[in-house]
């Protein structure tokens, strides 16, 4: 994954970045895999938060205890990525509300600048130690306070299921972890879609997905990753718990559109 980075100088809560699509990330279908669009997104998130102020970097705010949170996507695929060699990821970190913050991405093709995608995130700074919600503001008083606009991304509530139609146990692995040692946000978006069944997925593709992170996941986990489709109006709703406990770790629903 090649990065070029460009800076807003008139604006540090503005930053860009070229991503070159490797094989790797995409399917048998030429579309970019779901969990490679959000690890590009999550990338140059932590790039932007380390412009924006030093001590809220992850490296910074693990010294302290401390670490970055992801809660809440949702995205909106304007045309989902296929046969894509390279795009363009804006973030824009849009201030805090409360103990809240929030981003907003663009994702575009890099050789038409057709926009593919837009999405809106919504962060908590946590201490990793009590897993209580950190006041942002204590630790970077300048942050800017968010400013709500009228054509804002709403997140989205998602039900949880109890009568899936398909049902699958995944094992944490070491290589799931990331820097603050629990499973990394993208892994859920592929627990979640291994659930779909191999010829659907080959014939459709992604034009909304929602995602709720409720719980950390270690290394060592079992879990199990439930599905309930609605083939009619083709949308998917996910369910992801300890299997052990039963506690719910992540939820997500997502809208299909045929190729």
């Amino acid at each position: 994954m090649f990065v070029m980075i460009n800076f807003d100088e008139n604006n540090k809560y503005l930053l860009s970045g070229i991503y070159n699509v490797s094989m790797s990330e995409i399917d048998r279908c030429q579309m970019v895999k779901p969990a490679a669009l959000l690890n590009f997104m999550q990338d140059l998130a932590a790039k932007s938060i380390n412009r924006i102020d030093e001590n809220l970097s992850c490296e910074a705010l693990l010294d302290k205890g401390l670490g970055w949170f992801l809660i809440r996507y949702r995205i909106e695929f304007d045309d989902y990525p296929i046969g894509v060699d390279a795009v363009k990821v804006l973030t824009e970190c849009r201030g805090v509300n409360r103990m809240t913050t929030y981003r907003d991405f663009y994702v575009y093709d890099l050789k038409s600048d057709k926009r593919l995608l837009r999405a809106v995130t919504s962060w908590f700074l946590v201490d990793l130690k009590s897993k209580s919600i950190a006041n942002i503001l204590q630790n970077s008083p300048n942050f800017i306070t968010f400013e709500k606009r009228e054509d804002d991304l709403s997140l989205q509530k998602i039900r949880p299921i109890t009568e899936p139609d398909k049902e699958k146990v995944f094992h944490v692995r070491y290589d799931d972890l990331d820097m603050n040692g629990h499973v990394n946000n993208t892994v859920y978006i592929t627990w979640a879609m291994e659930t779909l069944d191999f010829d659907f997925r080959a014939s459709h593709k992604l034009k909304f997905l929602d995602i709720y992170f409720k719980h950390e996941v270690k290394y060592g986990d079992d879990i199990l990753s439930a599905v309930k489709m609605d083939s009619e109006n083709l949308i998917s709703t996910h369910l992801i718990t300890d299997s052990k406990t039963g506690t719910e770790v992540c939820l997500l629903k997502a809208q299909y559109i045929a190729i």
